[in-house]
């Protein structure tokens, strides 16, 4: 499975040096010495989670988180503060502007760390638990591919719970993209019903058996895939 991705936005080399060894082994750490290359690697890379500094030069966090919740590829990506400036002065400003959670610098590997799997994987506890179905449910996966290009793909669910499911498809989907599951609607066997919506939570590297493996997060309710099996 591949590791959840963080962009860790910082003008100071120190500090961004120190965030990609400590949350190396449990993340994969990209970082951004600016806040306009933070918009421009957020946009590309679609990060489960943005660390990112306050106060930068030119264009400070507050601008960034702004511009990056006024997109839509971006819009839905945690952002956590990070920075030298006491929580207490400037938390209610940042909340106002959707960021999820502020760590007062300096700060240990254990407490970020602590931070990050809370917002990135809030119920990873819970979702393990959850029964999982081996359904066969036929589907329509609409999204884009890695190229920006749309695609529908008709494929089947390998298993699936209340959080989300496990699909086969033809190409790799990057991580962090939305896609639209549809099923087939009676009676037009051609007719499709928007069952949620979803974001790609991980893929296989490996293609096997002619696709690969994709693990969707609903974001919506889950559908009643039981009744609808």
């Amino acid at each position: 499975m591949n590791k959840k991705r963080l962009l860790v936005a910082d003008d100071e080399p120190e500090c961004r040096q120190f965030l990609s060894l400590a949350l190396a082994s449990q993340y994969e750490v990209l970082t951004a010495q600016s806040g306009e290359e933070a918009i421009q690697k957020a946009v590309a890379e679609r990060p489960s989670c943005i660390l990112l500094d306050v106060m930068m030069p030119q264009m400070d966090g507050f601008m960034v988180c702004e511009i990056l919740k006024s997109l839509e590829p971006t819009k839905s990506i945690p952002i956590i503060f990070v920075s030298a400036k006491p929580r207490e002065s400037m938390w209610p400003m940042a909340q106002k502007i959707g960021v999820s959670d502020y760590v007062e610098k300096p700060f240990t590997v254990r407490e970020i760390s602590e931070v990050i799997k809370r917002i990135v994987e809030p119920d990873l506890l819970e979702r393990r638990k959850a029964p999982r179905l081996k359904l066969k449910i036929a589907i329509l996966v609409c999204g884009k591919d890695s190229l920006g290009n749309e695609f529908k793909v008709q494929t089947e669910t390998v298993d699936v719970s209340r959080f989300g499911a496990l699909v086969g498809l033809p190409f790799r989907v990057p991580v962090g993209e939305r896609v639209e599951i549809q099923r087939s609607s009676a009676p037009s066997p051609n007719g499709f019903a928007i069952l949620t919506q979803a974001r790609i939570a991980w893929n296989d590297e490996v293609k096997s058996s002619g696709s690969y493996l994709h693990g969707l997060e609903f974001l919506n309710p889950s559908p009643e895939w039981v009744v609808l099996s």
